[in-house]
């Protein structure tokens, strides 16, 4: 079983070159849905981009099974890279992918897409006995995952699935990540002159500060809990008692329940603390997304893990705190576990890839599918 290292290292360097800020992916969708109906596959671009004013919606494409029983396979990417992405030039330079450093090399999530039509190619060609495959590239990953939240939960036709959008060598696989609330505080206090009349004034952003300041722990508060002050302003000006101060508190655990009580308590705090000082607090709790844990000895870890071994690529299961395309498909109920691919340095000009990590990805997920259609 072969890939084809010419094409899919081109093909790379072409997606990564087309502009694909997030909300404006429509070049990169158009050229995708032309690669897949050239492959053969049913197509469709559906209305998420619609749903949050972008220029397109997700691209999701279908090939039927040859074999009956097989598992339907799930694969996922996103289209979207984080800025500046315009004018990408790829440098090769001893094994490894760069940008010329204007620009970030767009890995992610390109490497995924690059990976999974190579597979989905090799298998064609060398008519690798299968089941069912899908393939959904989604939009407006970057700012919230806006794509796959719009996306319909009916248009999933599969057994289990896979998300190829995290970093580390291919063979290692990420089975669990944790729910998220980002919770939006307002401190509301009274305004009077800083000059002339202070203590008429009741001043938000010292509420606030105490307030946080009255918080047991921030940070990494165990092992699978983190809490974090990421946003805050407030006031007018500097000669007003500030009247209302704003900030976003984002907590994460990998126990649903637990981060629950978390969110309760945090909030039960700051408002003890805002409304003894005279104050009034608003608050906004918006659950980001929902906690991922596919069992260890799940089909879809099993195929990832048996692939690995017979390619020879050492394979690791692993956590996560950050969150994916993948939260929200387990919370669609579709068991979807991550897939390392190799990216690395994201979100910045220094953005890298190995050319051998994005051979061995397209052959990591070629390899699930064909052992799939094995069983």
């Amino acid at each position: 079983m072969m890939i084809n290292k010419t094409r899919i290292l081109n093909e790379f360097i072409e997606l990564v070159s087309v502009p694909c800020p997030s909300k404006d992916e429509k070049a990169e969708a158009d050229l995708l849905v032309q690669k897949l109906q050239a492959m053969g596959l049913e197509v469709k671009v559906d209305d998420a981009g619609r749903k949050i004013g972008g220029t397109t919606g997700n691209v999701w494409a279908f090939l039927s099974g040859n074999v009956e029983g097989a598992a339907g396979l799930f694969f996922e990417a996103h289209m979207d890279s984080v800025p500046p992405t315009t004018g990408t030039k790829v440098v090769l330079r001893d094994g490894v992918l760069y940008s010329d450093g204007t620009t970030t090399l767009g890995g992610d999530d390109k490497v995924g897409i690059a990976a999974v039509l190579e597979a989905v190619r090799a298998v064609q060609e060398q008519n690798i006995p299968h089941g069912d495959i899908q393939l959904c590239f989604t939009i407006a990953e970057e700012i919230g995952c806006l794509g796959v939240v719009n996306l319909d939960p009916k248009d999933i036709r599969a057994d289990l699935g896979y998300c190829l959008d995290i970093g580390g060598a291919p063979g290692i696989v990420t089975n669990s990540a944790p729910r998220l609330f980002d919770i939006y505080f307002t401190v509301k206090g009274k305004s009077a002159h800083a000059g002339i009349e202070p203590e008429k004034g009741i001043n938000a952003i010292m509420l606030a500060a105490k307030a946080l300041t009255a918080l047991p722990a921030y940070g990494r508060l165990d092992e699978e809990t983190t809490l974090n002050i990421g946003q805050i302003e407030g006031g007018a000006a500097t000669n007003i008692v500030a009247e209302q101060a704003k900030f976003v508190i984002d907590m994460r655990c990998m126990d649903p329940d637990k981060l629950e009580r978390l969110k309760n308590e945090t909030i039960r705090c700051i408002r003890e603390v805002v409304e003894a000082g005279g104050g009034i607090l608003e608050v906004d709790p918006v659950e980001g997304c929902p906690a991922v844990h596919v069992a260890e000895d799940h089909t879809a870890v099993l195929l990832a893990k048996q692939a690995a071994d017979n390619l020879q690529l050492p394979f690791e299961l692993t956590k996560t705190g950050g969150c994916s395309d993948g939260n929200f498909l387990c919370g669609y109920g579709l068991p979807c576990v991550l897939l390392a691919t190799g990216m690395n340095k994201v979100h910045t000009t220094e953005e890298c890839l190995r050319e051998c990590d994005l051979y061995d990805c397209a052959r990591w997920v070629t390899e699930i599918i064909r052992i799939t259609g094995e069983k």
